[in-house]
């Protein structure tokens, strides 16, 4: 099977990237791609090398890394248009590669329009989100959506879009990459603060004043598109005290560190999750051995057992409350955290997630 697998990353965190290893941008296009995805942004990517090993041809395109998408054009002979590259040198890349599967993330661009000129040199197309469409989203040409929320799948069910659960996953081969650093965090938040976090962000301000609690976030940027929202400017002010004595926001390698020596590990999900429990974060913090502190929800029993892998809070006070008690008992904790990075690395990697994923592409209708 021929999989092609469509995904963006955060431009800051390709910026950073990049900046960090001069004159990696001339280098080989698979000489950037692999030492990008060994960096271990993201979990689909992770998937796409686990599907290789079970014996499918894939290929990941970045599509916003420019330097790696012109190295891919100088190498296959292809144009390099200098304006709407990361439009229209995706479509060459399709129509080159032909997929029995193109799996694509949740930027829209590559939605609808976009979808409507390549999607005879594609088998089945799937779509990945963790957050409910717009509604008027053009769907066309989309098989099947994967998303990691019961909520969202009841949602695109109900607008007739087939829709499938697939949880997250952790990336066992960052903890070879990594070693065993210490322990020497005692409670660590890595995450954004942004207008759509304002939950979380009324939690951290008390939380970081009433216990050791270190931060890994950026500052909200002034945007034009998000300094018209009034939120935006509500959410910049309510984390004003937080941003100066926060670190900087981590990805990739960075992060996994970060979660490797936390002892703690705070978990708040955003508000489009309904409620309901399988953010990324779950899987980073367990599968680095962090002792994960959640929400409580409907469904984190599903996937772990709250007091024996995780530990589960109710509010803010709570948190707090719990973030003392296992701080002041370390073997209580690292018990609990052995139990959970167990949990994950025996139920949720990517080698896993790759296979289960197998099984869903292969029964997926090929319309070419």
């Amino acid at each position: 099977m021929r999989i092609q697998l469509l995904w963006t990353f955060y431009d800051d965190y390709l910026t950073a990237f990049y900046a960090a290893r001069p004159g990696l941008a001339g280098q080989a296009h698979a000489e950037q791609l692999n030492l990008l995805l060994d960096d271990g942004f993201g979990w689909p990517p992770a998937v796409g090398r686990r599907l290789a090993q079970l014996g499918h041809e894939v290929e990941i395109v970045v599509a916003n890394a420019e330097p790696l998408q012109r190295a891919w054009a100088r190498e296959t002979g292809a144009e390099f248009p200098e304006t709407g590259w990361q439009v229209r040198l995706p479509m060459a890349q399709v129509r080159r590669f032909r997929p029995d599967v193109l799996w694509i993330g949740s930027n829209f661009r590559y939605f609808g329009s976009w979808l409507r000129p390549v999607r005879e040199y594609c088998g089945s197309v799937v779509a990945w989100t963790a957050a409910p469409l717009p509604a008027g989203l053009d769907l066309g040409g989309i098989d099947c959506i994967l998303t990691s929320h019961e909520n969202f799948v009841r949602e695109f069910r109900s607008r007739g879009v087939r829709c499938e659960r697939v949880l997250p996953c952790f990336e066992t081969a960052i903890l070879d990459a990594l070693g065993d650093p210490p322990r020497d965090l005692p409670v660590s938040f890595v995450g954004s603060l942004s207008w759509a976090h304002m939950d979380r962000i009324r939690a951290m301000n008390r939380v970081a004043k009433e216990t050791p609690l270190e931060i890994w976030t950026a500052a909200p940027k002034v945007l034009s598109r998000s300094a018209m929202r009034p939120a935006f400017w509500r959410a910049r002010w309510a984390a004003r005290d937080l941003i100066p004595r926060s670190h900087s926001e981590v990805f990739g390698r960075a992060m996994y560190e970060v979660m490797l020596r936390s002892r703690l590990a705070v978990n708040v999900h955003i508000g489009v999750a309904g409620g309901l429990a399988g953010n990324m974060r779950m899987f980073e913090a367990t599968g680095c051995g962090a002792l994960l502190l959640t929400e409580q929800a409907p469904n984190l029993a599903e996937l772990f057992r709250p007091g024996e892998e995780v530990v589960s809070y109710d509010g803010t006070g709570d948190l707090i409350a719990k973030i003392r008690h296992y701080l002041a008992r370390p073997d209580e904790a690292a018990q609990i955290a052995v139990a959970g990075q167990r949990r994950t690395l025996t139920g949720y990697s990517a080698e896993i997630r790759a296979q289960e994923l197998e099984r869903l592409f292969l029964a997926l209708p090929r319309v070419a």
